[in-house]
Parts: C-alpha cells; structure tokens; sequence
C-alpha cells in the first residue's frame, strides 16, 4: 500500500445521533468517539451520550492537570484509561498496544458501550488510534487481511477519512535561519515535532500495509 493518499477535507465518517459535542467531537464508528481531551462538563455530557470509557493518550507531564479529568470520569461513572504516547520523545505505541486497545473498544461495544479516544488536541495521536480501529474494528490485523480482500482498499479509504485531514500535517517544516534566538529555537522545536508526527504515520503505516 503507498502511503502516498492525497488529504481530504474533515472527516466523512459522522453520526447524526451524536449530538452532545458536534463541534469537537466525531464518531468514528458507532462506538468510537475521538476528539480533544475533554473538561469536566464535557466528561459528563459525554456520559448521556453513552460513553462508557476513555482512552488518554496524553504524555506524561504535570500540565494538564490530568488528575481532574480521571475524579471526573469516577463520579460520571466512566472507566479512565491512561496511555500515554509522546512521539516528540520517541515512546511510539507498538502493534500490540494498537491491538489491545481496538480490541478493548470492540469488547465495551459489546456490553452497549461508546468509547472515547484523545490526546492533548485530538489530532495526531488519536487520529492514528482511531484508524486503526476503523481498519480492525477491533480484531488482530492478520484477521482482517485474511477476512476481507478488499483490505488494501479499506486501508487506503480509512487513512483518509481518519489521518489525513486538515489538521493532521497542518505543521510544515520551517526555516531556521534567524538572527532571532527564540524565534530560532521556536523554528527548531516545531520541525522536531514535524519530523516526530510524520515518523509515527510511517511507523503506522508499516504496521496496516500488506
């Protein structure tokens, strides 16, 4: 498979029923929700909309105050799953952890669950979990191969939809020729995320091409 698709505009998978958040959350299958980390209200709104469980795929650091959102997830009576990604710190997840947590969403659909998926904006981290539950739907990637002919295609029409949206390679490489020594460092740090972001695409990729 080439990893070469063209971006389109957002996201073509939505739901209609999902209506508590329309603007920062979408539905990436009727029991997947992706989006940015979520404040307590949104914790609780999410609730009433029947997510069940959460996934934060946050890095490790004390900003964020992340202990906020785990008391909130206990009093709504949502189960709070840590799993911190930091690609600028080189901790990729691997095919087991992919594997492990699509399956985990499979099972909580099956007791009539939703599941939610984010990170810190809900763009790059969780735009690769979210496809690659859309590609699974929960089952070991060997499965899907061997089940569907077609899966080179659902790769393709998945990465799209879920990756390779307006936000998704929105930071572009800069110029770090400047007389400016914050601007420069500005200018170095934001292509080390670049090269960080496009690193765990590739990385993806190889872990869903045949």
């Amino acid at each position: 498979m080439s990893a070469t698709i063209n971006k389109t505009q957002g996201y073509s998978i939505n739901s209609p029923s999902f209506c508590a958040l329309p603007k920062k959350y979408r539905m990436v299958s009727d029991s997947l929700v992706r989006g940015p980390h979520p404040s307590v209200t949104d914790v609780f709104k999410l609730k009433k909309e029947g997510v069940t469980q959460i996934y934060d795929f946050r890095h490790i650091d004390v900003r964020g105050l992340k202990f906020i959102e785990r008391l909130a997830c206990k009093f709504a009576g949502i189960d709070y799953i840590r799993m911190p990604f930091s690609y600028l710190t080189g901790k990729y997840p691997k095919k087991s952890d992919y594997e492990m947590i699509s399956k985990s969403v499979r099972d909580n659909a099956d007791k009539g669950g939703k599941t939610l998926f984010h990170c810190k904006s809900g763009t790059h981290r969780t735009a690769l979990m979210s496809a690659f539950y859309a590609i699974t739907e929960g089952k070991p990637v060997k499965d899907c191969i061997t089940a569907d002919g077609r899966y080179p295609e659902k790769v393709d029409k998945v990465i799209r939809e879920q990756v390779l949206d307006t936000n998704f390679f929105s930071r572009n490489r800069v110029d770090t020729t400047t007389k400016n020594p914050l601007k420069r460092m500005k200018n170095i740090y934001n292509n080390r995320v670049e090269k960080a972001t496009k690193k765990a695409f590739n990385m993806f990729v190889d872990f869903v091409s045949l």
